[in-house]
């Protein structure tokens, strides 16, 4: 070797150890490690804990980044170096690696930096009170159900407490409010009774998960949450239950997917074994093949995929999430959000015993249906985790409650077109239009509802009522329907349904029809059965009468059953599916100017006071009263009632009809919130109003409906009927001859004709739009206020035609003033001969006073009332009104 190399050898050498002596070795602490797991994870609610068991030469901080959800979820590793060096004189550098996990590894973990986020809650355990069973039918649907709680766990490390929080809380539920045998109840959770470490606790900590669910001192959790355990008790119950019966299934914990373009979810079992949808459908199939009730609520993430596997016969399922969502833990107590929700509305309490209100309907038991809607609405974490339902058929999750078990087969009528068959019916307050019953004039198959139409020729009509089969079996029959009629009326009883009712004593006003056998009907299906109607007497001796009828359908199991044996009238159908009712009324274009009656009925057995209006069905036929009025007449029966109650109305204009003609009581309904209150009628007591809709403008292509609808003092719906009112003009069918009007002087009146061969039915108006005939002419009395007439005609075709005049005025009222106590009437002509002045009291048309008029005199004083209000002065000639003021009594 050279000399020159040697030299640079010990150079370099020496170049060397002077460099290592001017290094500095330095050993992170623990506490220095997790301020720099910290300093990436800034303002971010997250946990740090120590994996002691990752690498020997590297602290390994776990960072859960999402620790209020479940998994998956995102987590992370940071490994920083236990020694790290430095140039003499400076500070250590501290490098680190970040990996991002979607589950934690495995490994011994301790904790360093763990938050409680629940403070005093913490600690707060479900606490479920025992109730007493004295119900034996309530005991029987407690034996007869069946529940498997799965937490899976995964492992020790994302076994949160907070999940055998959850499954002690839908534990203790079933066994102390719902009195579910403990042999019926399979607890699979984490590692069963293994005593070994296998949960989390708040604090970071970990323990062996407590046995006893409920407090009672006793073990309830044996079998650990394997997938041999959840396929042999699966299995084990798809051999042990039987029709109808009801199998829970109840998920918490963890869940995942298998990340592919189709995902296939799945649930985190213990020891991180997985159980997939499509695995789980498999064993519930058996049970949905005897058309058992099978129930699942699913609180894991991606809880979601799992409905499109589950979506089997006798099958209702809830999950917390959509397929590709994380679900949340509760912000401020140890549970999970959307389940501990579902779990207070079952057992109708939080988990302290704190009442909430879940049986929205009131029927005494809280449905899947019921228990998923309250959680949905309470779940706080609306914005990150979207709860999915589906039943099927829909019938399962409305129905089944865990004190209820409904049957295979349910027929029902529908009440609306949302009616579903859930008793009681929410979907509406219109009880009485079903749209599954329909008259037909002749047994022609075509669902389309008709005014019955009676003739020496046509006695019979039809009624037809569809039969729905909501349940998820096929009925085979055994059913049978009753139909009964009913003169139209907005509140009917027993006694009308029976035909045990006449009017004044003479025609009946209902009566039943004969029964007809109900044939098989698929589940989910209908069939249309049709009901033969001899139409009723009063029609042949009443031909010209507008009658119209009221239907009743009830499916029975007895022909002979009297379904009205308690005096039920029908108010109830909203909690009885089998039982439906139409009252329609259709106003045919060529009947447009005709009233049609309608009952008003005291259904109570004592004095009753009710109120009537008559209410646009949609929005959109509010427009009618744009285009005219609703013309509501009263027979004397009615009005006294009226009367009787103080008159009180809203949005009501009287009638000037009422100061001419003493029987006849006609209000007019100008706004949609038009109504009559007070209505006192006498036990028993009922008669006749009629509904007239007045047109103002013909011109008109749109049909309008309506509901007379009756209500008692307490503001509940007692019936009604509704009107389909056709449109008054066909513009395809233009008018081709226009009606006309002829006049003839008779005296100081006229009498008024119109065209009699093209039209068959008219309607004349004054000037102040009040019907003043319905023939084919009229005589009036035309005064300087009201001079003006129209008439409407109507051909049988329904074509429609109007015209109108204006006559010669001869004499009337010029003017009304009062003096003190003294009312002073100037004419503008000399009174003849049988002229009078009356005194009528606006509201009521009570008369106060008539006096006659000396023939030749223009001038009456008249002694004012005592009362204050507003009066009518009629100016009558030959009892024909023919001039009117109003004055105002103070």
């Amino acid at each position: 070797m050279g000399k020159k190399l040697i030299i640079a050898m010990l150079a370099c050498m020496l170049s060397g150890t002077a460099f290592a002596q001017q290094l500095q070795f330095s050993f992170v602490s623990k506490e220095d490690a997790l301020l720099t797991a910290m300093s990436q994870f800034k303002d971010q609610d997250v946990d740090y804990f120590l994996l002691n068991d990752y690498s020997r030469g590297e602290w390994s901080i776990f960072v859960d980044a999402e620790p209020m959800k479940g998994w998956e979820h995102d987590c992370y590793i940071i490994n920083v170096p236990k020694t790290v060096s430095s140039s003499s004189g400076l500070k250590p550098l501290i490098t680190f690696t970040k990996t991002k996990l979607n589950l934690p590894p495995q490994g011994d973990y301790e904790p360093l930096s763990v938050k409680n986020r629940y403070g005093e809650q913490a600690t707060s355990l479900p606490r479920v009170t025992k109730r007493t069973f004295n119900s034996a039918s309530e005991q029987a649907i407690a034996n007869r159900t069946y529940a498997v709680i799965l937490s899976g766990g995964a492992n020790k490390i994302v076994n949160h407490e907070r999940y055998w929080n959850d499954c002690s809380f839908i534990y203790q539920t079933l066994v102390n409010k719902y009195n579910i045998p403990k042999g019926n109840i399979y607890p699979l959770m984490s590692d069963g009774n293994d005593p070994g470490i296998d949960m989390r606790c708040v604090d970071g900590t970990y323990r062996s998960q407590p046995l006893d669910l409920d407090f009672d001192g006793v073990a309830d959790i044996e079998l650990a949450a394997s997938r041999s355990n959840v396929i042999a008790v699966l299995t084990d119950l798809s051999t042990r239950l039987q029709k109808d019966d009801h199998l829970f299934i109840y998920v918490i914990d963890h869940g995942g997917d298998t990340k592919t373009a189709i995902p296939n979810s799945f649930i985190w079992l213990w020891g991180n074994e997985i159980l997939y949808d499509y695995e789980l459908a498999r064993l519930i199939n058996p049970l949905s093949h005897k058309l058992a009730n099978i129930n699942v609520v699913l609180g894991q993430c991606r809880s979601g995929g799992f409905i499109d596997e589950l979506t089997k016969i006798g099958c209702v399922v809830a999950s917390a999430t959509s397929g590709g969502e994380d679900s949340q833990g509760c912000p401020d107590i140890p549970y999970d959000e959307f389940v501990y929700h579902w779990t207070c509305a079952i057992n109708e309490a939080t988990h302290t015993g704190e009442s909430v209100d879940s049986d929205m309907d009131k029927n005494g038991r809280v449905t899947m249906a019921e228990a998923f809607d309250y959680a949905k609405r309470h779940d706080r974490f609306y914005y990150n985790e979207h709860p999915q339902y589906v039943s099927t058929p829909i019938s399962v999750g409305e129905d089944l409650a865990f004190n209820y078990l409904p049957p295979s087969v349910d027929l029902y009528i529908k009440d609306n077109p949302e009616d579903t068959g859930k008793e009681p019916n929410l979907t509406t307050n219109q009880i009485w239009n079903s749209m599954s019953i329909c008259i037909r004039n002749n047994d022609d198959g075509i669902f389309d509802h008709q005014n019955p139409e009676y003739s020496p020729s046509h006695q019979t009509a039809y009624v037809y009522v569809k039969v729905h089969n909501r349940g998820k079996e096929k009925y085979t029959g055994g059913k049978w329907l009753k139909v009964y009629w009913g003169q139209a009326s907005t509140g009917l009883t027993a006694n009308t349904w029976n035909g045990l009712e006449t009017y004044n004593g003479e025609y009946p006003t209902g009566g039943g029809l004969e029964p007809v056998e109900i044939y098989s009907i698929e589940a989910g299906g209908y069939i249309v059965t049709s009901v033969e109607w001899p139409l009723p007497s009063l029609l042949a001796n009443y031909p010209d009468e507008n009658f119209h009828f009221c239907i009743l359908a009830c499916i029975v199991d007895d022909p002979d059953y009297d379904p009205f044996m308690n005096g039920d009238s029908g108010v109830n159908l909203k909690w009885n599916n089998d039982i439906a009712q139409k009252n329609l009324t259709i106003v045919p274009r060529e009947n447009i100017l005709k009233s049609f009656n309608v009952y008003v009925r005291n259904v109570s057995d004592e004095a009753t006071g009710y109120s009537l209006a008559v209410i646009p069905t949609t929005e959109a036929d509010q427009e009618f009263y744009s285009k005219g009025n609703i013309e509501l007449g009263m027979s004397e029966k009615i009005y006294e009632a009226w009367n009787r109650g103080g008159l009180e109305s809203q949005d009501v204009q009287l009638s000037a009809a009422n100061y001419k003609n003493s029987d006849l009581r006609t209000v007019k309904l100008i706004a949609p919130d038009s109504k009559l209150r007070g209505i006192k009628l006498n036990k028993n007591e009922f008669d006749i109003v009629s509904l007239r809709f007045n047109y103002s403008d013909y011109n008109c292509t749109t049909p309008y409906s309506f509901d007379l609808v009756q209500r008692d003092e307490n503001g509940h719906i007692i019936g009604g009927e509704s009107f389909f009112v056709e449109a008054p003009k066909d513009e395809l069918s233009p008018i081709s001859t226009p009606v006309g009007i002829t006049q003839t002087p008779i005296g100081l009146q006229y009498k008024l004709q119109a065209d009699t061969t093209a039209f068959s039915s008219f309607k004349w108006s004054d000037g102040n739009d009040d019907c003043i005939g319905n023939s084919g002419s009229v005589i009036v009395t035309p005064t300087i206020d009201n001079c003006t007439y129209s008439v409407v005609g109507v051909s049988d075709e329904g074509e429609i035609s109007t015209s109108s005049i204006t006559l010669d005025v001869n004499q009337g009222i010029k003017t009304v003033a009062v003096s003190g106590s003294d009312i002073v009437v100037e004419l503008y002509s000399e009174a003849p001969a049988e002229a009078t002045v009356s005194i009528v009291y606006s509201l009521d048309g009570t008369m106060y006073l008539l006096k006659t008029i000396q023939e030749g005199v223009d001038s009456i004083v008249l002694t004012a009332p005592d009362r204050a209000g507003i009066y009518a002065i009629l100016y009558s000639v030959n009892d024909e009104v023919v001039d009117q003021k109003k004055i105002t009594i103070k």
